[in-house]
């Protein structure tokens, strides 16, 4: 007897292929692991722009430290041909004040005084005593300038800052004031004033920048 043959239903070599479920299944798993690559490569970069961005706020408020250091540093006092000190012309206020931000209250200082810092607009001669100007508005650095002919020139410096704070050392004294004001027939200005801004970053503890001037011209 000649036995039958076995069929057999088994694809020819090479052209075996994947069932719908094996094809899901594989999908799926590049779906995760594209998932996974997208997520790591999100964070890192929201994380770098981070850095960045906190980066050039940090640059921003050091140069607005040297420019209100700058400006300072050429206070300067009018004074009449005669010499007469009570004719002395000056400008030299500090106003102490406070913001609250959430739970938390952080200094909201200004300063205005008389300085021949250079400036320049129209036909101002760029050595004329200026009245500067600094204060935060709106969690940001203003530079304002007043000039002797009535214009006024405001730039937006740095920001978003906390906290701006100043203090004033008096001649003849250790203690530092919070506050300073020009009056009288013969104004005095202090000697030394501190500056320091607040920066704040989420997830970590508030930042300082702080610096002090001398004010050879204090009276």
């Amino acid at each position: 007897m000649v036995e039958g043959k076995k069929s057999s239903h088994s694809s020819p070599l090479g052209q075996a292929g994947f069932t719908l479920l094996e094809l899901m299944i594989s999908l799926g798993i590049v779906a995760i692991i594209f998932v996974v690559i997208y997520g790591t490569f999100s964070n890192v970069h929201q994380g770098t722009q981070q850095m960045e961005a906190d980066a050039e706020r940090y640059r921003m408020t050091r140069m607005s430290l040297y420019y209100i250091a700058n400006d300072l540093s050429m206070f300067f006092v009018s004074q009449d041909p005669e010499g007469n000190n009570a004719k002395k012309t000056m400008v030299f206020n500090g106003k102490n004040s406070e913001r609250l931000q959430g739970n938390e209250t952080f200094p909201n200082d200004a300063i205005e005084f008389s300085t021949v810092s250079h400036r320049r607009i129209g036909d101002v001669p760029a050595s004329e005593q200026l009245v500067m100007r600094y204060a935060l508005e709106n969690r940001y650095l203003i530079q304002e300038t007043r000039f002797s002919n009535g214009s006024i020139l405001v730039n937006e410096l740095a920001g978003p800052i906390e906290g701006l704070s100043f203090r004033y050392l008096p001649k003849n004294s250790a203690e530092w004031v919070e506050t300073w004001e020009t009056l009288g027939a013969n104004p005095k200005a202090p000697t030394v004033v501190e500056i320091e801004f607040i920066l704040k970053v989420e997830g970590h503890p508030p930042r300082r920048f702080k610096t002090w001037v001398d004010l050879p011209m204090g009276l």
